[in-house]
């Protein structure tokens, strides 16, 4: 059973920039060693995704805030006294597995100590990050809270939007679809692309596509899943390439999605947001996806559209 809407973390709990900030190294240390920050186009690390604040780990707080949206919808969020309003804690699954121990890592909230003289306030404090076998959260709760679920594979077209599935034909969009998918989504292509005459725009993303198309049917490791957040929804993506003077590296990642028996084309992301997209599913193996943050995108703190 899904909520109608689910909350992101920092709607749910009180987040304070830098006390959140040494939460997420805590947790960046205690789980999986992972590649937590975004990368410019030479592959240095860049730390300025979020406006208001600089965090060293933009794509774990990004996965934090929407893991948490996924598990709130999904009525998995555990409290002590089994309802949210007279509860005192309350837990989540992360979905990452700790370092050494291997046992998954559960974060903990308290409630927030101003919240019963302004109950305007949140309610929730982030309390930290704990595995299974820590005192903190075994003290507080005898169920364990559950994954995170994207997939329901009763469902055909679930199935077909994780793994791409070669025996659907890709319908190529036609030249007036593809000028609105890049007038519509312009910020998020490449600036050398950007500032190329639009006949060449045209040629260079129609046979981009196309390209993908056959790279997907040609090999299982080209296809990624993702999990877009605000409309729920699993999609498959495909590399685009689109500088001929470099046809190793992915300029930005195609969404598809089946639409009866085909898979559409609707728009472009940029290669950071389809990669923070595809890590909520899963730590997986970077082959042409790599979380690579466009100049022409100023702003990234919400990747999910």
């Amino acid at each position: 059973m899904q909520t109608q809407f689910g909350r992101k973390l920092d709607k749910f709990a009180f987040l304070h920039d830098q006390v959140f900030e040494e939460k997420l190294g805590i947790l960046a240390q205690k789980a999986e060693e992972e590649d937590w920050q975004y990368e410019d186009i030479t592959g240095s690390t860049v730390n300025n995704i979020i406006r208001t604040f600089e965090t060293n780990y933009p794509i774990l707080k990004n996965y934090l805030n929407y893991t948490f949206k996924r598990v709130d919808e999904e009525n998995k969020v555990i409290y002590d006294t089994g309802d949210e309003k007279n509860a005192k804690y309350a837990c989540f699954n992360t979905g990452l597995i700790s370092r050494n121990l291997s046992k998954p890592i559960f974060g903990l909230f308290e409630v927030n100590a101003n919240y019963k003289n302004n109950e305007r306030l949140k309610k929730w404090h982030l309390f930290g990050f704990f595995d299974r076998s820590q005192g903190e959260f075994t003290r507080k709760f005898a169920v364990l809270p559950k994954l995170a679920r994207y997939i329901d594979f009763s469902k055909p077209e679930d199935f077909s939007n994780y793994v791409y599935n070669p025996d659907l034909e890709l319908d190529v969009p036609d030249e007036n679809q593809i000028k609105h998918i890049i007038s519509d989504n312009i910020s998020r292509f490449p600036q050398e692309f950007q500032e190329l005459r639009e006949n060449y725009r045209l040629r260079i993303l129609n046979d981009a596509i196309r390209k993908a198309k056959e790279l997907a049917e040609q090999s299982n490791r080209i296809a990624l899943p993702q999990w877009r957040p605000n409309p729920r929804q699993l999609q498959i993506l495909l590399p685009l390439f689109l500088d001929p003077d470099n046809e190793d590296e992915a300029s930005v990642a195609l969404p598809i999605e089946t639409q009866g028996n085909v898979y559409v084309v609707k728009t472009v992301l940029p290669l950071s947001w389809a990669y923070s997209n595809a890590r909520l599913l899963s730590r997986f193996r970077r082959d042409w996806l790599k979380p690579i943050k466009a100049e022409s995108i100023e702003n990234e703190e919400e990747i999910d559209s």
